[in-house]
């Protein structure tokens, strides 16, 4: 009973905190005391480009549209999500990598305090209208199934490698298989092969060591995680295989630029994370002011391939 009670009391005060946390957006870098709204991000706690530039693209709409921002983490074990209905903030920013019954709760929470919420480039399988911007897995896969029918030579066996790392992709496989199959038609010798890495920044590793040596038949391997990337090419490059599969990568590290620079990745897929912290927070400002903004936004993909990347660098050096 005494241990519980411990217990108990620790969760408390944790949630105490973070309801004070929360509750002092207006200190925050983005916005003050003048701004019209206070919105909340939900980012993971991650060295990865892609929600730092989130949160850059979210700054500069902030700016724009008069908004004070805060930035909190989600997920592994974080307790601000699950505190956000008691702090009075206006809207939330949220990438929902936790399991998906606890984040409809949180969702209909926030909801039900009439607090509005943006989804970030994963979405829920729910009955609600939840509004989203982020990226057309369909067209992710559409682009990478052109990429591969300009590269490769039939016939094509092909394996994508899904990731928990990067959940909104995983969720939606089949838009992803769905896209590639529609690129390549009848060049595919069989349907893509699904594999899977789980959080351990290993696994990849230890997944295209398992295909180089069991499955020699499969002619391309998809990353679409950036972690996963960097992780199964340097295996590559340790066996001395460059070139004996086909890798396409996926976010736009500075590593895999490089990479594919030098040919060791035929290309990288490349979404617009600024394009998706902004337009959330536009949209939030468009719910807000207005009642109503688009339930959807799509802010597209890209492939990078060789005689790219100089040519993306610069446009990035100039944003």
């Amino acid at each position: 009973m005494a241990l519980f009670g411990f217990l108990f009391l620790t969760f408390f005060v944790l949630s105490l905190h973070t309801i004070v946390d929360l509750a002092r957006i207006t200190s925050d870098e983005s916005g003050g005391e003048s701004a019209q709204y206070h919105f909340a991000l939900f980012l993971p706690e991650e060295s990865y480009s892609f929600f730092h530039q989130v949160a850059q693209g979210a700054r500069t709409a902030a700016t724009e549209y008069n908004c004070a921002l805060s930035f909190h983490p989600v997920g592994y074990g974080s307790p601000d999500l699950a505190m956000a209905h008691f702090s009075g903030i206006d809207g939330a920013v949220i990438y929902p990598n936790i399991e998906e019954q606890q984040i409809r709760n949180i969702l209909e929470q926030l909801s039900a305090d009439n607090i509005s919420v943006v989804l970030v480039e994963h979405t829920i399988s729910d009955d609600a209208p939840w509004t989203f911007v982020g990226t057309n897995n369909f067209d992710i896969g559409r682009k990478i199934g052109e990429l591969i029918a300009l590269q490769s030579s039939d016939p094509l066996q092909i394996a994508v490698v899904y990731s928990e790392k990067s959940p909104g992709i995983y969720a939606e496989k089949d838009l992803v298989g769905l896209g590639i199959t529609s690129a390549l038609g009848k060049r595919l010798e069989s349907p893509p092969i699904a594999k899977m890495t789980n959080l351990n920044p290993l696994d990849a590793e230890a997944l295209i060591y398992r295909i180089l040596r069991n499955e020699p038949g499969i002619s391309t391997i998809v990353f679409t995680d950036a972690r996963d990337t960097l992780a199964a090419t340097q295996v590559l490059i340790d066996m001395n295989l460059v070139g004996t599969v086909q890798l396409i990568g996926f976010g736009a590290e500075e590593t895999i630029l490089d990479y594919v620079e030098k040919g060791i990745l035929a290309g990288t897929v490349v979404t617009n994370p600024r394009s998706i912290g902004y337009h959330a927070i536009e949209v939030l400002s468009e719910l807000k002011r207005n009642g109503h903004s688009a339930g959807y936004v799509d802010t597209g993909v890209s492939i990078i391939t060789q005689s790219e990347v100089s040519t993306f660098r610069k446009v990035e050096e100039g944003k």
